[in-house]
């Protein structure tokens, strides 16, 4: 049992960078997290039978296949339905999955607003945050690098986040 709460640790310390991982591999930021859960299932029924010398790799390994099996279930699925829809002439009925002008329009100006609020930040509360947010680091590592305590580190980045917010809301 000790394999399985040593796999459980692991899972727990690294979720956030298995997410990212899995939608890396699967191209699919959105079913990301289904991946790492199905991972996370099939690591459980290999650590009941089998010692795990390296969780990460495992993990990495199970992610990929499953991100494989994904990609062909879903090509052989429009393989099957492509012709139906050629046939029946309705290729040309199929939703539009692009966004609207004005949905894209919208978003650079979020992003634009985004970009504003975080420049008017003091260096280090957007060091903070991006490295929170944009690399995924954990507090423990910007209060490292940024020689810092842990607690503060969370307040930058608490900062950040309600100053960004805060830009958003009060362009709606």
């Amino acid at each position: 049992m000790s394999h399985l709460k040593a796999l459980a640790d692991f899972y727990n310390r690294q979720h956030g960078g298995l997410v990212r991982y899995a939608s890396r591999v699967s191209s699919d930021e959105f079913g990301a997290e289904d991946l790492v859960q199905e991972a996370w299932l099939r690591c459980c029924k290999i650590a009941a039978t089998d010692t795990i010398a390296d969780p990460a790799h495992l993990f990495r390994r199970v992610l990929r296949n499953l991100a494989i099996d994904r990609h062909r279930s879903l090509r052989r699925e429009r393989t099957r339905t492509a012709p139906d829809l050629a046939e029946a002439g309705t290729r040309d009925a199929v939703a539009d999955d692009s966004p609207s002008a004005e949905r894209v329009l919208m978003a650079r100006r979020e992003l634009d607003l985004l970009r504003e609020a975080l420049s008017s930040l003091d260096d280090r509360t957007r060091v903070a945050f991006e490295m929170h947010r944009f690399e995924g680091a954990r507090l423990q590592d910007i209060a490292a690098a940024l020689e810092i305590s842990v607690t503060r580190a969370h307040e930058l980045v608490a900062l950040a986040l309600r100053h960004c917010r805060a830009a958003l809301q009060k362009e709606a």
